[in-house]
């Protein structure tokens, strides 16, 4: 078991919308909320022992399904809030739950969950997923 690896696999990021994630109008173009998740899933590989200069070397995430929740309008200076978690694991797929929330009111902007597959870079291939993870979160595994 990797030592460092903390007891929840969450994270929690604080996010500001900026005029490059918004239209004309000031709202958060649907493709921003991917890159906020984006940046959630790679901090969190990263507090969870898996920094993004390990996966460019080695063994990588690679998203293989995204399903995706618009529930709120994200507008141009919102203060969000993201919360990121490991939501369950199986021999070579895990699954990343986002949910991010406007600071100033608690409210639930959007939800994520993405299905995720671990591939050796150079072959392409499927790999089984990480054993300090399997071996550290074993309630998350579902096989």
């Amino acid at each position: 078991m990797h030592p460092q690896l903390p007891e929840h696999p969450e994270i929690n990021l604080p996010l500001t919308v900026y005029f490059f994630d918004t239209d004309a109008g000031g709202v958060a173009h649907n493709v921003a909320y991917l890159r906020m998740v984006e940046i959630a899933r790679s901090e969190l590989a990263a507090k969870l022992g898996w920094s993004l200069k390990d996966m460019s070397t080695g063994e990588c995430p690679v998203v293989a399904r995204t399903e995706i929740d618009y529930l709120r309008p994200a507008r141009l200076g919102d203060e969000l809030h993201l919360h990121s978690r490991l939501a369950g694991m199986e021999k070579i797929r895990f699954y990343i739950e986002t949910v991010i929330t406007r600071a100033a009111d608690g409210a639930v902007i959007c939800r994520c969950r993405q299905t995720m597959v671990t591939v050796q870079l150079a072959t392409g291939r499927p790999r089984s997923l990480r054993k300090d993870w399997r071996a550290r979160w074993p309630r998350l595994i579902d096989e």
